[in-house]
């Protein structure tokens, strides 16, 4: 039998063992290969395509792996700059990931389909594919590249001129791209957010933005070469003339950008210096039917409209209608202007095939609920009305414990000045009777203490007698009879004088200092506790029923107090 076990435990390690190997080499070596690719990707791309275009084709082995591949070349070409205008590399990335991926795998999948639509020049497709990354922005972990996709989506936008959406995706970029410590790309959406807010002359906000990006640039002096455009753009725009040629002659020097060349020849026709102005622009020649050549023209209007020369103006005006007439027709051949309303009318589709769903279940489950609500009220009504009754008892009790605890503290507090008057005169006692005097007052100032400041630390010397007490009850009840033959000498007189016993006395001495009977009972656990109580009343010649042994002994001591 033994032999079985065993020989059934080793087919079960050699099954295990073949399906942990099975499993490592589920993927083989291309698997391995794209691991080391997709950790070259960030710091080495050109090493990254090197690894990817090395693994060969027929060792690429499954759906998954194809996808992966495709994705991974994908994201290789475009970060080694080269531009795709077919699918025919990231296809199985498509036809895998958008259905089975991962949020992050179908984001990936997305931002590169876009991207080569944008390459395409189609730009409707683009913006539906960063669109439809964009919805699954709150599952994705990969921030770096929904911001780029962020990016993107501004950047489409922007050649609408669409800006407040321009902004709105830039700063939406921006705030991932700092949270990740990606700061220069950072700067780059603030300071393309900046010059949005510089277009629509919203001074207030371009403020904030700057107010933003000046520390970040202090902290990142590569993130200066964003940030110098766009102040030179603000400058222009809301600076005044005497601020326009401080900078303008610092920086005149510079080597500009043809988009910073005209903005400077804005700069020097704004503050009046036409000459250096036409001069500035003269030398840029930008190529035809582009945004650069509307802007050149559109400044040289300006600049011969200043000079006087209006005839010059007018046939640059001329051709500027012309190129501006055609700039347009070819926005509106396009379908990017109503791209996102079509997503929109997808997701209002999707979102109402959901809340037709949403709609019959609310209801089966408004049903159910309904029922549950119906139970849940009859519960709470027979819950509330037995709390009521629970509350009341508790109340009335906690009123007769306060007023028990009123008597108790006076009782204390009288047990307690009495006991001061016997320390004064010390003399007339016994050492045994001073040391009870003495321990005893200590404990009940310390009692007192606790009970006037609801301060625990004040009773720990009572708590500690207490523990003592419970072990050598005889002690303590001999203790408490001679503090009180010490502080009520004719309340104790006329114990004796009924006869009763130095036991009895000791009984009785536990319901003066305030204990109840059942808490008597409790402490001397005596099954003679009931007898003791009946011989006592005899002797005292009170009825069973009268009244409690208990209110009978502390208003018999205050009667001998007076």
């Amino acid at each position: 039998m033994i032999k079985r076990i065993g020989h059934f435990i080793n087919i079960i390690l050699l099954s295990l063992a073949v399906l942990t190997i099975g499993s490592c080499d589920r993927h083989g070596t291309a698997w391995n290969e794209m691991d080391k690719a997709e950790n070259l990707m960030d710091a080495k791309p050109d090493s990254a395509l090197v690894v990817l275009e090395n693994i060969p084709a027929s060792s690429v082995k499954g759906k998954e792996a194809a996808a992966r591949y495709a994705l991974l070349k994908s994201i290789a070409l475009d970060k080694n700059y080269i531009d795709t205008t077919n699918f025919d590399v990231l296809q199985p990335a498509i036809d895998y990931y958008i259905k089975n991926g991962k949020p992050d795998e179908k984001l990936r999948t997305y931002y590169y389909q876009g991207r080569i639509y944008q390459n395409q020049g189609d730009d409707d497709s683009a913006m539906r594919s960063f669109m439809n990354g964009c919805d699954l922005r709150h599952g994705v972990t990969d921030s770096l590249l929904l911001a780029h996709t962020l990016v993107a989506q501004g950047t489409l936008y922007f050649k609408q001129y669409k800006i407040n959406d321009f902004v709105h995706y830039n700063m939406e970029a921006a705030k991932l791209y700092e949270a990740i410590g990606k700061d220069i790309l950072a700067i780059k959406s603030y300071t393309n957010a900046l010059d949005g807010y510089i277009m629509m002359e919203d001074k207030s906000a371009a403020d904030s933005i700057l107010s933003i990006c000046v520390p970040l640039v202090q902290k990142n002096p590569d993130g200066e070469a964003y940030l110098f455009p766009s102040l030179l753009s603000y400058t222009i725009g809301f600076c005044p003339p005497d601020d326009i040629k401080a900078f303008l002659d610092e920086y005149q020097n510079m080597e500009l950008t043809t988009d910073e060349t005209m903005i400077f020849a804005e700069g020097y026709s704004k503050i009046g210096e036409y000459d250096k102005a036409m001069t500035i622009i003269s030398n840029i020649n930008p190529a035809e039917n582009t945004w650069d050549s509307l802007k050149y023209a559109s400044i040289k209007i300006d600049i011969l409209e200043r000079q006087g020369k209006y005839k010059q103006a007018f046939t640059l005006y001329r051709d500027y209608s012309a190129s501006l007439e055609r700039h347009q027709k070819e926005l509106l051949s396009q379908d990017l202007l109503f791209a996102d309303k079509k997503h929109q009318l997808e997701m209002k589709s999707l979102m109402e095939i959901q809340d037709r769903d949403r709609i019959i279940w609310g209801t089966l489950c408004g049903i159910f609920g309904l029922v549950i609500l119906v139970g849940w009220l009859y519960y709470r009504g027979y819950r509330s009305k037995t709390k009521r009754i629970l509350a009341e008892k508790e109340n009335k009790n906690l009123r007769l414990e306060q007023e028990n605890l009123r008597l108790e503290i006076d009782q204390l507090e009288n047990e307690r000045d009495n006991l001061k008057e016997l320390q004064k005169e010390q003399s007339e006692l016994s050492k045994p009777i001073k040391d009870v005097i003495k321990n005893r007052l200590d404990l009940l100032n310390g009692l007192l203490a606790k009970e006037i400041t609801n301060n625990d630390r004040y009773a720990e010397p009572y708590n500690k007698w207490i523990d003592t007490v419970r072990n050598d009850k005889k002690k303590f009840m001999d203790s408490t009879r001679l503090a009180f033959a010490a502080s009520h000498p004719k309340f104790m007189e006329y114990l004796e004088q009924h006869g009763l016993s130095t036991d009895e006395i000791n009984y009785l001495c536990l319901y003066a200092i305030g204990l109840r009977g059942k808490e008597v009972g409790e402490y001397i656990q005596t099954k003679r506790h009931y007898i003791v109580s009946h011989e006592i009343r005899k002797k005292f010649g009170i009825d069973e029923h009268e009244t409690n042994i208990d209110l009978y002994i502390r208003r018999l001591m205050k009667d001998f107090e007076k």
